[in-house]
């Protein structure tokens, strides 16, 4: 018997078809390196152990501390209130968020608000 390419093309398309593929799960976004970088740009001149609330009860100096305070944030930046000159959330005091970095906030507190999300 001999063999011709064609029986070795069609083995090698057996293989093909029979070996699975390897699924590799999608990555999920993390946010939380996002939101840092938010407060630390937008927040904590105010909210940190130097800033101008210095010695009030919500500080952004660590990890922790803003997991910790993750529905407060929430509120002061995603819930609307009574419009004022600066748009219609609470904080910033000094400036508007955009919304992308609103979207990332809320992304963020929906995952479940943990330095891991």
């Amino acid at each position: 018997m001999k063999l011709t390419p064609i029986f070795f093309l069609l083995i090698g398309i057996a293989l093909i078809i029979s070996c699975k593929k390897e699924t590799i799960p999608p990555t999920e976004e993390k946010y939380f390196p996002q939101v840092k970088t938010i407060i630390q740009q937008h927040c904590q001149s105010c909210h940190s152990s130097s800033g101008s609330w210095a010695g009030r009860p919500t500080a952004f100096d660590t990890d922790d501390q803003i997991v910790a305070q993750a529905a407060a944030i929430k509120a002061a930046v995603a819930d609307p209130v009574t419009p004022g000159p600066m748009g219609n959330k609470r904080m910033p005091q000094d400036t508007v968020l955009s919304e992308s970095n609103i979207h990332t906030m809320v992304k963020w507190l929906e995952k479940g608000g943990k330095a891991s999300d």
